[in-house]
């Protein structure tokens, strides 16, 4: 093999490219490996290695039979694969996120403040919430149950994710965004403001539809419209 210093520089490197490196696990016996770029930038997402004040990872877990990891997000009972980021009312946080930070008194902070839950390298997969408490989970100490509210929300939970826990700032006027995905006359709306938002329509041509809005509560209405079709409403 060639000294390193007469290969020649790549001035656009790509995440597929690969470095040589050497293999420190237990049993590798210090072998020389190839690893890719791409691999090393999911080493540090994953093991949270980038500094960010903002926000923690955690690995989704979802066989507790062993018990529950350090660094790790979960449901009471486990399991929870697909489960829709809109149906999720409360997760466990461990109060080590993955890299084996200790993040209790900066979990505590995020009591009645917005928050996101993203998954890594997937941020159209999320849930945008408002904390509405974080306690002591009973049965862990080193848990948090962590009772979430939502506002708004894209996808599922998927197996071996990892998801960011990060602050959300919230704007001052509360606003929620509704997608119709399939095509109806009616469109029933849970959109959790306690209030009667204005509301405007649009189709998946971001053409702006007109219908009857009737507000069942502060936190639902229905729009019904002449024919059906599917686009988003706009709450405010």
């Amino acid at each position: 093999m060639a000294r390193l210093s007469t290969y020649g520089i790549d001035a656009k490197p790509e995440l597929q490219d690969k470095v040589i490196g050497t293999d420190t696990s237990p049993g590798a016996n210090l072998r020389t490996k190839n690893y890719s770029l791409q691999e090393i930038v999911d080493l540090f997402n994953q093991g949270n290695s980038i500094a960010v004040a903002d926000q923690a990872i955690y690995f989704f877990q979802t066989d507790i039979s062993k018990g529950r990891n350090t660094g790790t997000l979960s449901f009471p009972a486990g399991g929870g694969v697909g489960t829709a980021f809109s149906s999720v009312t409360s997760v466990l946080l461990s109060k080590t996120a993955a890299g084996n930070k200790n993040v209790t008194q900066w979990l505590e902070l995020f009591v009645n403040k917005g928050i996101i839950l993203a998954e890594v390298g997937n941020i159209n997969n999320f849930g945008q919430y408002t904390v509405s408490s974080i306690i002591n989970y009973p049965a862990d100490n080193n848990f948090y149950e962590v009772n979430l509210t939502l506002v708004a929300s894209n996808g599922v939970l998927a197996i071996d994710g990892h998801y960011i826990f990060s602050e959300f700032a919230q704007s001052e006027i509360p606003s929620f965004i509704f997608t119709q995905a399939t095509p109806s006359i009616n469109w029933n709306i849970q959109h959790n403001m306690d209030k009667y938002p204005s509301v405007s329509v649009v189709n998946n041509n971001n053409i702006l539809m007109y219908g009857n809005t009737t507000y069942i509560d502060k936190n639902n209405l229905t729009i019904n419209f002449s024919a059906g079709f599917s686009g988003k409403a706009y709450l405010n």
